[in-house]
């Protein structure tokens, strides 16, 4: 886990927002259906005027529970609108697992570049850097198609079947015959990879000129081969079966010693691959039994434990410094920056704060310790950074609330009670503050509501003054 301040500066490009187009649509029910209330965490537009065209790429975060802290954090969809109208023309694109044809993750789109082709078809090119990820455009009659590119649901060579069909005459030619093989996706890259079924051979090919890589694929080729010689004998040397995506590759080869062979692939343009053997050596099942066993016990020593309350006293820390320094700038009227902050740090929440509030036994063990004068302090400590996030979803609703920025602060106030109703922690003044909220968004069920669960709570005197008058003025509003 990154440190919360540092996880922070990294945030996502976005474009300037076609305010009608980003509005009509929102009110839409096509978009509200998507959306289920859930905190806009990114948004980015793009224009095709050829087509007449507005293309919309929202990020929202995926449904969390406590039994449910892991990835993927964020869902996402490309919208396609009039440009004059913001109503949409097509059925939105709409990405809930993570990819299976290397291209960007949901909430790692980074810009989407415009590729206008005529009055009917158009393009919207969404990949890091030359990789060819697209949503297409293709305007069908009165209606328009959207889709993405490549298919997900076929393989790099269905994909692409002119690099294919070219990689396959440039082995004829060579070899005097191109044989059965396997394709992958290199992930974030323009780069797709073929494997031979029957030998250790790894090619590079390059998915928009279709051109083989030869030094790419002869330098990939000897470094796995080398790796995979290591640990199985020579006649075995074979890449076999390629994964979908192919970021990393590894073999572990029989018997007891379990010899592993682990290659990984650089990130960015240039294709090259980092690869390492164990040889291991050989046990026996009792012995590895065995060690299975210590390394479990080693996993759950007093340094794990020790780390483990380091790592929430730090996210604390750094939560406290986060939340003091936004509450700082509001105060001395900076809001706009407090605003940015908060909204900010909700990509940490639901990377990191949505799993240390996690059941810590539900998060494979890096909260469970086993030190029984260590367990409360970690608990403390946890209780503490739960204590924060709450804080933190309560103040950023606060601050969209205070800018009128009302469907996003219900996100926020929903993800805090959520929070605390999960957690089992309490902050009533979320209560009074969704009460605000909902009075002004004209709401009066919803606002009576959550005042009423305000006055069951701790309240002053002057609190409870004020909230009985709003609730009177509801009540009658609703005779």
């Amino acid at each position: 886990m990154l440190p919360l301040l540092l996880s922070l500066l990294v945030a996502a490009g976005t474009t300037a927002v076609p305010e009608a187009s980003s509005a009509n649509l929102k009110k839409t029910a096509a978009f509200q259906d998507w959306r289920r209330g859930r905190f806009l965490v990114e948004e980015q537009w793009v224009d095709l005027p050829e087509t007449g065209l507005r293309v919309g790429y929202f990020v929202v975060p995926s449904p969390w529970t406590l039994d449910r802290a892991e990835g993927p954090f964020f869902h996402d969809a490309f919208f396609v609108v009039d440009a004059r109208t913001g109503q949409p023309v097509a059925p939105a694109l709409v990405r809930t697992s993570l990819p299976l044809n290397g291209c960007p993750a949901m909430g790692e789109v980074t810009r989407l570049l415009p590729e206008p082709e005529s009055k009917t078809s158009a393009a919207i090119h969404f990949g890091k850097d030359t990789q060819r990820c697209l949503v297409r455009l293709q305007r069908k009659q009165e209606a328009w198609a959207a889709s993405f590119f490549p298919d997900e649901g076929r393989t790099a060579d269905e994909s692409f079947p002119a690099t294919a069909a070219a990689l396959k005459k440039a082995l004829k030619a060579k070899a005097g015959g191109g044989g059965d093989l396997n394709w992958a996706y290199l992930p974030n890259s323009r780069w797709l990879l073929a494997a031979s079924k029957d030998a250790c051979t790894l090619w590079v090919i390059d998915s928009i000129d279709s051109k083989v890589n030869e030094t790419a694929s002869e330098a990939v080729t000897r470094k796995i081969c080398e790796c995979l010689g290591e640990i199985f004998p020579s006649d075995e040397t074979k890449l076999s079966e390629l994964p979908r995506t192919a970021d990393t590759l590894s073999w572990t080869a029989g018997g007891t010693a379990l010899p592993t062979c682990e290659c990984t692939f650089a990130r960015g343009g240039e294709v090259d691959v980092t690869c390492s053997a164990y040889a291991g050596r050989q046990y026996s099942v009792a012995q590895l039994e065995e060690m299975s066993e210590e390394g479990w016990r080693r996993e759950s020593s007093a340094d794990q434990d020790l780390k483990a309350l380091e790592d929430l006293h730090r996210i604390r820390k750094d939560l406290q410094t986060l939340n003091e320094a936004a509450l700082a700038q509001w105060s001395a009227g900076q809001k706009q920056e407090a605003l940015s902050a908060w909204t900010t740090a909700y990509r940490t929440w639901l990377a990191d704060g949505r799993q240390v509030a996690g059941e810590p036994l539900n998060w494979p063990h890096r909260w469970y310790v086993q030190s029984d004068i260590l367990r409360p302090q970690v608990d403390e400590q946890r209780d503490a950074v739960i204590d924060l996030w709450a804080e933190f979803l309560n103040n950023l609703g606060f601050a969209l609330w205070s800018n009128k920025e009302w469907h996003q602060a219900q996100a926020a106030f929903d993800d805090c009670l959520t929070l605390l109703t999960e957690t089992k922690h309490e902050r009533n003044v979320l209560h009074l503050n969704r009460g605000d909220l909902f009075r002004d968004m004209g709401k009066a069920p919803e606002a009576i509501k959550a005042y009423q669960l305000f006055l069951s709570g701790k309240v002053t005197a002057a609190q409870r003054k004020s909230v009985e008058r709003e609730l009177r003025k509801l009540e009658q509003r609703t005779k």
